[in-house]
């Protein structure tokens, strides 16, 4: 009986799914930091140094939004979103106005989101990193 209780909790937490990604960024994120690395080249800030408070809330509908305050300003915008995998790669897609940005996602867990994009633009690679924690 005792074998069968083991073989019972190996079977059940062996099925543990790993949580899905389009699942857990649902929530209020808050910026922590951005780098922007340029042909290998990385300068990165952090919105307290810049002044400015950011934040990403990803709703479970796909719809989403960013506000950004600087001093008494406040800005910000609407996207639709989505989460899905290319080739072994995770990706969020950002989409403003009709324009869809990829994003990597580096990491996504409880606590934790870190996305990044490349570009290359006159010439020059350009890649911005966005790390953010949740709310």
């Amino acid at each position: 009986m005792m074998v069968a209780a083991l073989v019972s909790l190996f079977a059940l937490t062996s099925c543990e799914k790993d949580p899905d990604p389009a699942e857990l960024i649902v929530g209020k994120w808050t910026v922590t930091s951005v780098s922007f690395t340029v042909d290998g080249v990385t300068q990165e800030k952090t919105p307290m140094e810049e002044g400015v408070a950011a934040t990403y809330t990803f709703k479970a509908d796909g719809t989403g939004e960013t506000i950004e305050e600087i001093g008494e300003n406040r800005n910000g915008f609407t996207f639709t979103y989505s989460v899905f995998t290319s080739g072994d790669k995770q990706i969020l897609g950002i989409t403003v106005d009709g324009d869809t940005a990829n994003f990597e996602i580096l990491t996504l867990d409880e606590n934790t989101l870190v996305f990044s994009r490349e570009a290359v633009e006159s010439g020059h690679t350009i890649t911005l990193t966005t790390k953010l924690k949740r709310s």
